[in-house]
């Protein structure tokens, strides 16, 4: 890979702002500027874009759908296989004769075959090295090369071309007991009836897998964003209204979905802009109020 600028990529000034806590505490010399800028020359003056190599970048997907967009190559097995790390720490990295070796926590770590393993463009990698001062707290001096970026996909996957890149994946117990209040539980997220989880189906254009676990299912859906408006803006959206429930309170909502980023908008008001309906009203008449014709702004 041709480098870019590397011939001298930092000064104190560029490389100051991701290194302030280093600064504070142990002063970033131009010892450190000069090894930062000579690491940077040796990893992007060592790679291929042909051969995936250690500091490399995946774009990784599993077959349960979970991408990882920032995976690591940290090493080469006796093998072959290109060790990975999927969600990984910022590496140390150190120079060989013909590359780099890195030390990185996190993971999970896997291994795939080099020849699987597609181009995918170049990004900038983070890489961190030990200071002027040596193996020490908050010692390290944090620096970025130019790396090739790769992508694979995993055979063999559970959900079509699903995957946590694009969709939001939310994995859910039916206890059809209902023994806690709620049929349907997961992470931060619950229903109590069917017709609740059919509705938030309809809301975020979901699909229904079947679970490893009989009693779970697996959700792919838009990824759900909420917003808070004055009352006033709230009823001048031109939108539907439907329920939702938000502080663990079943309330009115004005959904906007952007189907190409598959994303859907909750927008709402919070119960202390007033969001409560008239006391004499049900939530069932303000739905109805709010749907009829009125001078509304378009979304």
């Amino acid at each position: 890979m041709n480098p870019t600028n590397s011939e001298n990529r930092y000064s104190r000034e560029t490389l100051l702002p991701i290194n302030t806590l280093y600064d504070h505490e142990h002063h970033l010399t131009q010892e450190d500027v000069d090894m930062a800028n000579k690491l940077v020359r040796h990893i992007e003056h060592t790679r291929n874009p042909r051969i995936p190599q250690v500091g490399d970048r995946v774009r990784y997907t599993t077959r349960y759908g979970d991408f990882y967009g920032n995976a690591l190559i940290e090493a080469v097995r006796e093998d072959g296989t290109r060790s990975i790390c999927l969600c990984p720490y910022v590496p140390f990295v150190w120079m060989t004769a013909g590359g780099i070796g890195c030390a990185v926590s996190g993971g999970p770590f896997t291994a795939v075959m080099p020849q699987e393993l597609k181009p995918s463009g170049a990004v900038p990698g983070d890489f961190c090295a030990w200071g002027h001062c040596g193996a020490c707290g908050n010692g390290v001096v944090r620096f970025c090369a130019e790396v090739p970026l790769w992508e694979f996909r995993e055979g063999d996957p559970l959900y079509g071309d699903f995957s946590t890149e694009k969709w939001r994946k939310i994995s859910l117990y039916k206890d059809t007991e209902n023994l806690h209040g709620n049929l349907y539980r997961g992470d931060c997220i619950s229903f109590r009836t069917e017709e609740e989880f059919r509705r938030f189906l309809s809301d975020c254009e979901g699909t229904v897998f079947a679970a490893p676990n009989p009693k779970s299912v697996i959700v792919w859906g838009y990824r759900d964003e909420q917003v808070a408006l004055p009352r006033t803006e709230w009823k001048a959206l031109d939108v539907p209204v439907t329920e939702r429930r938000i502080y663990n309170t079943l309330q009115p909502v004005k959904l906007v979905k952007d189907h190409g980023r598959h994303t859907a908008v909750c927008y709402f008001v919070r119960p202390e802009d007033d969001i409560s309906q008239p006391q004499d009203m049900t939530l069932e008449e303000l739905i109805y109020e709010e749907s009829c014709p009125t001078s509304k702004v378009t979304v």
